[in-house]
């Protein structure tokens, strides 16, 4: 298989930003060679895009998505891995069903990283069989969607994974601070009568957080941070020696609290989209090291779970497919191509301790391609998922991913 004028934007690699032509057999960059005519417009290779947190609501309500989907979804948003979280019906607490997640999506061109559950039943209240779970295939352990409430366990879970150097993901969310919440809580909350979720109950659970890692030692990964305390507070636990990461999700870099204004429900997410000031902190996070990499929180919602009232409406949005695009609209000088590229390909390996993806001749083929100026449609027809609950349905929309190549397997659009 040959890649001819791509750009190649890996930091890592000593052939980025150059326009080079790709040879790939049996899954292993053969050769790399400088292109010899260069093209007006030539397509980016970057290594393969993964996302470290995603719904695929399978099994329990594949009605909404499925893995099959899911992966689907995921493959033609340019992701070459994809974590599943273990919010499912039955959650992924024992090793049968980490193994039928991997079993199902063996065939895939996309690569799963199952989610462990934390606690039994993701009841919060004692550990799963942590180490029967990572065998079977869990990189990490979390109870998703769920905030662990109970700081016990948190320790505990602390103490137990430093047996293998195990990583713990933690929502932060203090349940008890943002009950009955719908959306940030500020200026635009208080003009359109709706119950507001505080900063604080971010912050306090990061505090928390933190407090015991220090305490307990073991690595802890944060994922979704939205306000710009919480910046401040993990730069500074990172700059004391502890082995903390966080994400920040992408559409919270794209979206502020103004845009609920027309209660719209896809734009009701969990952590909920805050101030222009938290965004320029969080992408501010990403550019110094702060923010280790982006998510996408890829939650698929049927229609009659959005489809109602604000306040009765499900949180969620969907975003694989389109990732690339929303990628796109947050380039900057302070934000370049290659920093956000770099945080939602090799930053979340980094997060979870996987081998680094490079565009060099011997290693192993894990690429995306990308094409920055294409221009599609993104619609009833053109989405994926089983779910439609995006703000970007209907829109044109540019830049999108044109293929993966993931070893031995690829997947390379037929209208591309």
């Amino acid at each position: 298989m040959d890649l001819r004028n791509v750009v190649v934007q890996d930091a890592h690699s000593t052939h980025h930003g150059q326009e080079v032509d790709v040879r790939i057999e049996k899954g292993i960059i053969k050769s790399i060679a400088k292109s010899k005519i260069k093209t007006a417009s030539p397509k980016i290779v970057t290594p393969g895009l993964m996302d470290l947190s995603s719904h695929f609501n399978d099994p329990g309500t594949e009605y909404k998505e499925d893995l099959n989907t899911g992966l689907k979804t995921a493959c033609e948003g340019g992701f070459t891995d994809v974590c599943i979280l273990p919010n499912t019906f039955p959650a992924t607490d024992n090793r049968s069903t980490i193994e039928y997640l991997l079993n199902k999506a063996s065939q895939q061109v996309t690569s799963v990283h199952p989610l462990g559950a934390l606690s039994k039943k993701l009841e919060g209240d004692s550990l799963a069989e942590i180490l029967d779970l990572k065998e079977s295939g869990a990189v990490a352990f979390t109870d998703g969607a769920a905030p662990i409430m109970n700081a016990e366990l948190l320790l505990t879970a602390l103490q137990y994974v430093q047996k293998f150097n195990g990583i713990i993901v933690s929502r932060p969310r203090d349940l008890s601070l943002s009950r009955g919440g719908q959306m940030h809580e500020g200026r635009v909350s208080t003009s359109l009568g709706l119950v507001g979720m505080s900063s604080l109950s971010e912050i306090v659970m990061i505090e928390r957080d933190l407090s015991i890692l220090s305490y307990t030692g073991g690595r802890l990964h944060i994922h979704g941070i939205s306000t710009f305390e919480s910046v401040a507070l993990i730069a500074k636990a990172k700059k004391s020696g502890l082995a903390v990461t966080c994400d920040v999700i992408l559409h919270q870099l794209c979206y502020s609290d103004d845009s609920l204004s027309s209660f719209d429900s896809c734009y009701k997410v969990d952590p909920p989209l805050r101030t222009n000031k938290d965004i320029k902190a969080l992408k501010k996070g990403l550019k110094n090291g702060t923010i280790d990499a982006l998510s996408i929180d890829h939650l698929p919602q049927d229609t009659e779970a959005k489809n109602l009232e604000f306040d009765m409406a499900e949180f969620g949005m969907i975003g694989l497919q389109t990732a690339f695009s929303s990628l796109l609209s947050l380039i900057s000088t302070e934000l370049p191509l290659d920093i956000l590229l770099e945080k939602l390909s090799n930053g979340p390996r980094h997060v979870l301790n996987l081998p680094k993806v490079k565009i060099e001749e011997g290693e192993f083929a894990k690429l995306t391609l990308l094409d920055t100026h294409l221009k599609w449609v993104y619609n009833q027809e053109s989405n994926i998922s089983k779910s439609m609950n995006s703000p970007l349905l209907g829109h044109l929309l540019t830049g999108k991913s044109v293929g993966i190549i993931n070893g031995a397997k690829s997947y390379f659009p037929s209208a591309v």
